[in-house]
């Protein structure tokens, strides 16, 4: 079997008879970045008979941008030039294939075809490469020789590296808490504008931090680090709360960690940071990249490969298997276990599966076409057929919106402690609220659902499907292995956060997020909150009814106006907005923008000048904005007017022959909000559109708030029966948190 496992299972069958490949351009792609690509196929023995095809692929769920062929001057032009007297046509399949029909007179052995992707001679400035990096990006060839149907891949594929581009910030990963007697590492990243690391950035950087000593005052980032540097040994020199500085004063590069929490002794739990759904990649042979990228580059203490079960053969699962065993390494990195059992909605939906063994059996929903089906017979195609399997056992299973919805209706509380909210795919609390209005006692998680081998920091890149960057788990547990990490999940001690490593701490009458306990007294709920930022609001429920709210803004701005969006289009999978919208003034003038929360490079401020602001933006859940400082005086005039385009229903896929997926779009909202700066000082001005949290608000700024805040709430009417508090924390820059809920059974007196 070749170093690159086939993803439609050709492996076996590849032959050097049916034609060979070489790239003229062996320089490594930059992620993200314009470049052209001149790809040689040389026909093999067999030859390429009239009708015959050629098709060039990768194994990557990329977001390359797609091939044009109409505009030899435009951007992403894609030619193909074959030897004298030959014909072939070009079909741009998808983002990962392109055809090449033989129209014309039969090739024979040793004649060549050229294919530029980005063909820069006619004026165009090349293909626009994917976002994300990746080792080894394979360019996978299979022939048709005849037009059969009969695809037979070539021996070897032709592969470039896709690397980081320009560093434009630095990143620092601390621990969130620490002791005096242990010694912990803190990891540097410089990242380019896509959050790969930058490879290439050569640079010395300053470290600082009150109350750590880090061993170092300075690091260099040299050919070997790949972007990012480890400090080992660090230690605490004093209680409290700290953070880590990293600064570039040459190049204007700095960055700060997440909030680390010092103590004397050790704590009985630890809070550790992880990626449960941290994706997939086709090749099984890239899981150990996966893996490694988890581990040494995000900086999390553990992550899930969750491969979509009909597409896993057995042979992939054995190498799946092998890279688990080999990536745990208890007290630095957990790689857990599992698979994504992943039938449709009708049949109960998505569901992420971790075993707290490994070398565990596959049960998937159902089989791929290309899958081998000797143990169909293992299937388990409906929920209610994957929970009895998994009842009584050590599993852990997690429902998600993700590709295809988990249908809520279906629940098995000895295996389900929580459900994802947040994923690369956008911000799901109706998702939340759904389990909440059911009554199940759930944790609420967080991880990528990525595609790109980035799992706990992906970012969502141009793709159609994705738009946020991931979010993360935190979980406490007693120590870092895998019984451990799952054994906290089970008893939910577990929350979500949008990415950023809040830390968050809830319990009511000393009882901490994830339990469930009995009183006749009226609890009383303490809140810690570390923020990775400025805070601006901590909200406590007791179900779905909010009960407390902290504001952490001291005031309000003067000058500068916050326009913010947020909500989603339907309670299902692919539920993006898209939301086109300006904002003018009059008797003023715009002298800054800044934009909150376009993590999608869809997203985009498309105009700017002193009397107005377009932008066209892509989201998916989460409140979005923008930022705006406004020279003028009571009487300046100030008009939002939006847009949104709803991802509606789906589109149909391999063009037309198979059935509805992905994405089209419908007209929604259309809304205008008429104010002053003088009116804004009154309140914000805010409209809510009536689904899935839609809405749409103007406002004076809130002033940054304190990143900490500590408080308790005594309920003087809880509901007899089950109340489960929790937190929803907000960040000055719309990051959140979502703490999972205590259980509190209030027994009414008599």
């Amino acid at each position: 079997m070749s170093e690159s496992m086939d993803p439609i299972g050709l492996a076996e069958r590849e032959s050097e008879s049916v034609g060979g490949a070489r790239l003229l351009d062996a320089e490594d792609a930059v992620a993200g970045e314009f470049g052209c690509w001149r790809l040689v196929f040389v026909v093999g023995e067999v030859g390429l008979e009239s009708g015959g095809i050629v098709r060039i692929g990768t194994d990557s769920d990329t977001d390359w941008e797609l091939p044009q062929v109409h505009d030899a001057g435009g951007a992403d032009y894609l030619s193909v030039r074959g030897p004298d007297g030959a014909e072939l046509a070009t079909q741009v399949v998808d983002l990962t294939a392109v055809n090449l029909v033989n129209t014309g007179r039969a090739l024979v052995e040793g004649e060549e075809v050229l294919v530029t992707f980005g063909d820069t001679s006619g004026g165009g400035p090349g293909a626009r490469s994917q976002t994300f990096i990746e080792p080894r990006r394979y360019f996978w060839i299979e022939v048709d020789v005849d037009g059969s149907g009969d695809f037979v891949p070539i021996s070897a594929r032709p592969e470039l590296s896709v690397v980081g581009g320009d560093a434009v910030r630095l990143v620092v990963v601390a621990p969130s808490d620490a002791a005096a007697d242990e010694d912990f590492r803190i990891s540097v990243k410089a990242e380019d504008r896509w959050g790969n690391p930058a490879n290439a950035y050569r640079g010395t950087v300053s470290i600082s931090g009150a109350g750590i000593a880090v061993g170092t005052d300075e690091i260099e980032f040299d050919d070997e680090c790949g972007g990012v540097v480890w400090i080992d040994g660090c230690r605490i020199t004093e209680t409290g709360e700290h953070r880590v500085v990293a600064r570039d004063a040459d190049a204007g590069l700095e960055g700060v960690s997440n909030p680390i929490v010092a103590t004397e002794t050790q704590s009985q739990l630890h809070l550790y940071w992880g990626d449960p759904h941290g994706g997939q990649v086709v090749d099984p042979y890239k899981i150990g990249d996966f893996f490694q990228y988890a581990r040494d580059v995000a900086g999390i203490h553990f992550a899930g490969f969750q491969r979509n079960d009909p597409a896993i053969s057995t042979g992939a699962y054995d190498v799946q298997q092998k890279a688990e065993r080999e990536h745990y390494e208890p007290g630095r990195f957990v790689s857990l276990p599992g698979y994504e059992w992943s039938a449709t909605t009708d049949r109960g939906g998505h569901h992420n599966v971790y075993f707290r063994r490994f070398d565990q059996e596959l049960r998937r929903s159902a089989h791929a076409d290309h899958i081998d089906d000797w143990d169909l017979e293992t299937d388990l195609p409906h929920v209610r057929e994957m929970h009895a399997e998994f009842r009584y056992s050590d599993v852990v299973v997690t429902p998600h919106v993700g590709g295809i919805a988990a249908d809520l209706q279906y629940h098995e509380p000895a295996i389900e402690p929580a459900l994802e909210i947040t994923s690369t795919h956008g911000q799901f609390e109706w998702f939340l609220r759904e389990s909440i209005e059911r009554n199940y006692k759930m944790g609420f998680i967080g991880g990528s659902d990525c595609y790109t081998g980035r799992p706990g920091d992906d970012q969502p890149g141009h793709q159609l499907r994705r738009y946020q960057k991931a979010g993360l788990t935190g979980v406490y547990a007693t120590e870092l292995t895998l019984d451990a990490v799952l054994a906290g999940m089970k008893a939910r001690r577990v929350y979500a956060t949008s990415g950023v490593r809040i830390v968050a701490a809830v319990s009511a009458d000393g009882h901490m997020m994830g339990s469930e306990f009995s009183t006749a007294a009226s609890p009383e709920i303490s809140v810690k909150i570390l923020g990775a930022g400025p805070l601006e609001r901590v909200e406590l429920f007791r179900g779905l009814e909010l009960i407390h709210c902290e504001e952490m803004s001291p005031g309000r701005s003067e000058n500068r106006v916050r326009v913010t969006w947020e909500g989603a289009s339907r309670e299902t999978s692919y539920s993006g907005v898209v939301w086109d919208g300006s904002v003018t003034t009059s008797g003023g003038s715009i002298k800054n923008v800044e934009k909150i929360r376009f993590d999608s490079p869809r997203s985009e401020v498309t105009e700017s000048s002193d009397s107005g602001v377009s932008w066209s933006y892509w989201g998916c859940g989460y409140t979005s904005g923008l930022l705006l400082d406004i020279d003028g005086t009571d009487e300046t005039g100030i008009e939002v007017a939006l847009t949104s385009d709803v991802i509606a229903s789906s589109q149909y896929g391999d063009h037309g022959k198979d059935g509805a997926r992905r994405i089209t779009f419908a007209a929604a909202d259309r809304v205008r909000i008429p104010t002053t700066l003088g009116s804004l000082v009154n309140g914000p001005r805010r409209v809510e559109l009536g689904q899935l949290d839609r809405a749409v608000a103007v406002e004076m700024a809130p002033e940054p708030g304190p990143q900490r805040v500590e408080f308790s709430v005594a309920d003087d009417s809880p509901r007899p029966g089950i109340n489960p508090y929790w937190v929803r924390v907000t960040q000055s820059d719309m990051e959140k948190a979502w703490t999972s809920p205590v259980f509190v059974d209030y027994v009414a007196p008599v």
